[in-house]
């Protein structure tokens, strides 16, 4: 990953919301709770600011000093707490997409033109489908894994250019 920022210092507040969501089908149904947590940060002497954080447990609390590693748009990578000395890396599988929208529409269009040939295109399209997917699965294995890769090793040098850590071992959260 490229353009890691980061974002320091005191906690000054957090809040969580619990949202239940649900769905329910024909009678059936089932239920979802999302915990959204909020992180007040203020540097000192700047402006605070707020990130958000979706079913996540932070390590972090009202008083802690801590950096957020940021992407290019502000989304926050990972959170590294000094005063607990705990960290964690929020790069997840989810966040890199499988398959696109044109993909979709593209195997939709091939799904109607291989059942129009008959059995044989069918067989053809179903065999393609499975190679393309693997190889689709193992790109995007690769990009998480060095997207993963690169986040830790920014934690690393956020948490030893830290002068303060006394030399204590940190834990990963």
């Amino acid at each position: 990953m490229r353009d890691i920022a980061t974002f320091s210092g005191e906690v000054v507040e957090t809040d969580h919301l619990e949202e239940v969501s649900g769905m329910t089908v024909s009678g059936s149904g089932s239920t979802w709770t999302d915990v959204h947590r909020e992180l007040w940060v203020r540097p000192s002497g700047g402006a605070e600011r707020r990130f958000t954080f979706t079913n996540t447990d932070l390590p972090a609390r009202k008083g802690h000093q801590v950096t957020l590693l940021l992407d290019g748009t502000g989304r926050p990578l990972a959170l590294v707490n000094f005063s607990t000395q705990q960290y964690i890396n929020l790069v997840a599988r989810r966040q890199f997409d499988l398959f696109g929208a044109a993909e979709a529409f593209a195997f939709a269009a091939l799904l109607i033109g291989a059942g129009l040939s008959g059995v044989v295109g069918l067989i053809a399209l179903a065999t393609s489908t499975a190679v393309y997917s693997a190889v689709k699965w193992a790109i995007r294995e690769e990009r998480y894994r060095r997207a993963w890769e690169s986040v830790q090793a920014v934690i690393h040098r956020t948490i030893a250019h830290r002068p303060d850590d006394g030399g204590q071992k940190w834990q990963r959260s």
